[in-house]
């Protein structure tokens, strides 16, 4: 008896509201009546879609904008509403679809619609449950770069599966297990900074902090100012006190970025901390010590400014302790098509579209031009082929002119057939009448026309159907 009467008391007090219980639901629902009208729209809708319930309730179901993800093709979803009796017979409707949110972002969806029914059966509205799949999809692309054959654990954010990139992230992680000055050579565009990032999250420094300096970008008396400090009066302007980059960096890393470009002055004052940690602010007599890792960069050739005198020859042999030599893109072109995926995954997330293919031209012409600005400018055609491309794939007409041109096959570039193979410059610019007498002297052997030019066989093939060269019968 009193069982019964406690019974009857919670279910008194269990008066939840139908729309509260409906907020409680993690996945986005969104309820249409017949005339394709939504009806109701809970809490996780609005997250997911950035448009609030007030804004949506009694708005037509087209107000959305659901796509096929490989097409990119609009779902006609009033159409749905229409077919509520076939529906019925079929039970729930399942798709992976994507929804465009109020923000431009395209957000990769699974959307469940079922039929509601009044309780004479017949139906009066759907129920469209949908799924984020964000989370997911981020998921299987991990899972899908660790089954990749060979696949690479690369330190910090470097992204590369060739032969001279694992030599590059051996070293890194040599230079991490130690406290050695750290010497980065590589061309503009390579990934210097984030080969100093990888060094520094690889040594026991990493919890403080990563102060870089670009030594290029100040004058030597600002530079002398902003790496070791000043006091208050040491010369006209300064005010104050100021704490230096090498304070700053204090129990962490100091990167400085292009090292070859500072004066002999700033050059013998860096000698000093690289051989004692030691230095003084501008202005005052005070030494003060320094428990800091080094690590310079520079894309110039720091032997030859040692021989032209730019460079002391104690420092050079100071500052060039254990250096990682870092190779340009032209000579890792089998890192091309995972440099792309990273970026194109990169700019989907930023501006919200859903592109995920190269079609063949446009991956030809991005494997075969030599990339002077390297990585950096491989990110750029990435990114210029995101303002052109109309739809899901990224074409040859998508690219910069020079990249789909092959703009920059001449002297300036060394092209690298393969690991181990000596690289060799296009004899001037490659032009129809030397590409035919090429391959007449080598009896139409497009490889052997391939090694002769010093270029990609891929290079031959293309300029042969753009030419509409015919090899003899």
């Amino acid at each position: 008896m009193n069982g019964d009467i406690e019974k009857e008391q919670n279910d008194r007090d269990f008066n939840v509201d139908a729309d509260l219980i409906i907020d409680t639901v993690p996945s986005g629902l969104m309820v249409l009546n017949q005339s394709c009208l939504i009806k109701r729209w809970n809490r996780a809708m609005e997250l997911l879609s950035g448009y609030s319930a007030d804004e949506m309730t009694g708005r037509p179901c087209t107000m959305l904008d659901f796509r096929h993800p490989q097409t990119g093709k609009q779902l006609n979803v009033e159409r749905q509403c229409l077919l509520t009796e076939e529906l019925s017979d079929s039970g729930p409707l399942e798709m992976d679809c994507t929804l465009q949110n109020k923000n431009g972002e395209t957000v990769p969806v699974r959307k469940v619609t079922r039929i509601i029914r009044n309780q004479n059966g017949n139906p009066v509205g759907l129920l469209d449950v949908l799924t984020d799949m964000r989370p997911l999809r981020k998921l299987e692309l991990e899972i899908h770069e660790l089954r990749k054959p060979g696949a690479v654990s690369s330190p910090g954010r470097l992204t590369g599966q060739s032969f001279l990139m694992r030599e590059v992230f051996d070293r890194i992680r040599l230079a991490g297990s130690s406290d050695v000055t750290v010497f980065i050579e590589g061309e503009t565009g390579t990934g210097k900074e984030l080969i100093a990032e990888a060094v520094h999250e690889e040594s026991q420094r990493r919890g403080r902090p990563l102060v870089r300096v670009n030594c290029s970008a100040l004058s030597e008396n600002l530079l002398e100012s902003e790496l070791f400090g000043h006091v208050r009066g040491a010369f006209t302007g300064a005010v104050s006190d100021k704490t230096g980059r090498i304070e700053a960096a204090e129990g962490g890393t100091l990167f400085l970025d292009e090292i070859g470009d500072v004066s002999p002055m700033i050059q013998l004052k860096l000698l000093r901390l690289l051989q004692e940690h030691e230095y003084e602010r501008v202005g005052e007599s005070v030494t003060r010590k320094a428990d800091i890792r080094i690590i310079a960069a520079t894309h110039r050739n720091f032997k030859e400014l040692v021989t032209e005198g730019r460079v002391r020859d104690d420092f050079y042999y100071r500052i060039h302790v254990f250096s990682i030599p870092v190779p340009p893109l032209r000579e890792r072109r089998e890192d091309i098509p995972l440099l792309c995926e990273v970026f194109i995954n990169k700019m989907n997330t930023s501006t919200g579209k859903a592109i995920n293919c190269l079609l063949g031209e446009a991956r030809d012409a991005l494997l075969e031009y030599c990339w002077p600005g390297n990585v950096r400018e491989l990110e750029n055609a990435i990114e210029h082929a995101f303002v052109t491309c109309p739809d899901h794939c990224i074409r040859l007409e998508d690219l910069p002119f020079e990249v789909r041109t092959n703009g920059r096959e001449d002297s300036d570039c060394r092209f690298r057939g393969g690991k181990g193979r000596s690289s060799k410059s296009c004899a001037g610019k490659l032009t129809k009448e030397l590409l035919l007498s090429t391959l007449q002297s080598c009896n139409w052997n497009r490889s052997e026309a391939a090694r002769i030019l010093g270029i990609d066989r891929t290079t031959v093939w293309r300029r042969l159907k753009q030419w509409k060269i015919q090899p003899p019968d």
